[in-house]
């Protein structure tokens, strides 16, 4: 969203309500300093539901791209002749709509 120029009072008063509702930093009174204005901070909250997906993410570009160990117990299997591939098992991953069945 871009804004320019404005001049909307209705924006400023609320704005300046805004402002006006929070504390004022310690050792400031409503007598003293009249002519000083109080600084504003944004905050933002981050739910435990975001807080959670970021940790999944996180954890998921650490984890290694293959997997060693699967990958040399099935090369084995193949070289030696006894890898038999269920197929059944690969067309119910592959048609399957939980993208956790296809992992």
């Amino acid at each position: 969203m871009k804004i320019n120029n404005t001049m909307n009072t209705d924006a400023l008063k609320a704005y300046g309500a805004n402002a006006a509702q929070r504390p004022q930093p310690a050792g400031e009174t409503s007598g003293k300093n009249k002519g000083s204005t109080v600084s504003i901070q944004d905050k933002v909250d981050i739910s435990s539901k975001v807080r959670m997906f970021q940790d999944i993410k996180q954890t998921a570009l650490e984890a290694p791209d293959i997997r060693t160990e699967k990958v040399k117990n099935i090369e084995q299997k193949i070289t030696s002749g006894t890898y038999q591939a269920d197929y059944s098992v690969i067309a119910d991953k592959l048609l399957s709509t939980n993208i956790s069945d296809k992992i």
